[in-house]
């Protein structure tokens, strides 16, 4: 009779010991979803070889994305933040572990020829009466912990765009500033010889001479800067400081001539942020949990099991057990009260999200536009303009209408105008880049049909 109570008590914990830690730990939910959102997650087996592949070749955005994704280290610990909540699961679905307990106590009468022995198991009936509460929990907190690890790989993808593009942008800018160093040196060089025949003051030599330094010194910013881009994108990439040899794609698309609208841009941002739907996720849990704790706050340990007992005359005795905590002292408040705690400040997190979503989106679609017309201003007005001054004063040096120094800084005035109509492009990629995070999804690179202004 005994073990047969022994088998009835066990019996449930054998059923839950079925429950298992959830396949890969949701890693291809969080791909999936983050391909619905527009960015695939790489799925290799071979991480330094595609490393290898993608970094000896030119690097392109998406490259240098998919690099982000495979090899991020913060990214990876998020991944793992997955297999935490998996394990939670794995717990919350499986009763506590039986207690097993023994007593011996040894017959004061040595004419007694048995001692007392007693046998008992017990398991803890109240984790069984939230077993299907504390299991929608975890449950719940995991299906918020793979919509987190989707909504940080949209996030750094958009990073990693936002800094291939600053990379690439810095890059030429230094390339320009460095041509125009090379000019102007030239032009302080020319006003030397000039000043050695008598041609020109000292005044004019000073000051050609001060041109040339100026650029060389900005030529040193620009270089330092990009210097700066390509270390940030690196770090992304997860790549260590000795595999930065990699060189930059040469495409630098132009911005489209179509605005955004931005109110389509809030409305798609309010059913994309993954984030958000993580921290609703999370907040529900954390109200249907504060409501079970205000409704069972009085209930505490609670012991149901089985002894046998064989006393000092030989006899056997067996029934079963039952222990319940008297919530004398501890009512419970502190469990109700932590549990509201939790929840106001889950719900308050999750209103700062939503706030969130509209302000960055504004934001970033003001900057973007802001870009767009900054750079189809250099490419449509300036930069033609200063093509032509420089094309009418190179006739009027060729009949000696105009002098040398004066073509020379018209030159530089059009590699200036090269130079900030390259920095306003990559301001518009990478405040495009950063709309992608704020809306969370990716956005399509649209690239106008007219040359790349600058490009000669």
């Amino acid at each position: 009779m005994f073990y047969q109570r022994i088998f009835v008590v066990a019996l449930p914990l054998l059923l839950a010991a079925c429950a298992s830690v959830p396949d890969d730990w949701g890693r291809a939910d969080v791909a999936r979803v983050a391909g619905e959102h527009g960015r695939k997650l790489p799925q290799v087996k071979d991480a330094a070889t595609l490393i290898a592949e993608r970094t000896q070749a030119p690097l392109t955005a998406d490259s240098a994305v998919q690099l982000a994704l495979l090899n991020n280290p913060d990214l990876r610990a998020q991944a793992a933040q997955l297999g935490i909540a998996a394990a939670d699961v794995y717990e919350a679905g499986r009763l506590a572990n039986p207690v097993l307990s023994a007593t011996r106590l040894s017959p004061g009468d040595n004419n007694q020829p048995h001692p007392q022995l007693t046998l008992g198991v017990a398991f803890n009936f109240v984790n069984l009466l939230f077993l299907p509460a504390n299991s929608r929990y975890a449950k719940a907190g995991f299906e918020s912990a793979k919509l987190g690890a989707s909504a940080a790989a949209l996030e750094l993808a958009a990073h990693t765009e936002a800094a291939w593009f600053e990379a690439a942008g810095a890059d030429r800018i230094a390339l320009m500033r460095e041509q125009a160093s090379t000019a102007a040196q030239a032009s302080a060089t020319l006003a030397q010889r000039y000043f050695d025949a008598g041609n020109i003051s000292q005044k004019q030599l000073a000051m050609e001479q001060a041109s040339a330094t100026r650029a060389r010194l900005d030529a040193i910013s620009a270089r330092a800067a990009a210097v700066d881009a390509h270390g940030a994108l690196n770090r992304l990439m997860g790549l260590s400081a000795t595999q930065d040899g990699w060189q930059l794609d040469g495409q630098f698309p132009e911005p489209p001539s179509q605005v955004e609208d931005l109110d389509a841009l809030l409305k798609t941002a309010m059913g994309s942020r993954l984030d958000v739907d993580a921290a609703r996720a999370q907040s529900q849990a954390l109200a249907a949990r504060y409501g079970l704790q205000r409704r069972t706050r009085l209930i505490g340990s609670i012991e149901v099991g089985a002894e046998r007992e064989r006393d000092f005359d030989g006899s056997l005795n067996a029934g079963p057990t039952a222990s319940i905590e008297l919530p004398l002292f501890d009512w419970g408040g502190g469990r109700k009260a932590r549990a509201q705690a939790e929840l106001d400040r889950s719900e308050a997190q999750l209103d700062g999200l939503v706030l969130d979503v509209g302000n960055d989106v504004k934001r970033a679609q003001a900057r973007m536009s802001a870009a767009q017309q900054r750079a189809l201003a250099y490419r449509d007005e300036l930069i033609p303009q200063r093509e032509a001054i420089v094309a009418s004063l190179q006739k009027e040096v060729n009949y000696m209408l105009a002098g040398v120094f004066e073509l020379l800084v018209a030159k530089q005035d059009e590699y200036d105008a090269y130079a900030g109509y390259v920095e306003a492009t990559k301001d518009y990629w990478t405040a495009r880049a950063e709309l992608a995070r704020a809306i969370g999804r990716a956005l399509p690179r649209e690239v106008a049909d007219t040359e790349h202004a600058g490009e000669n």
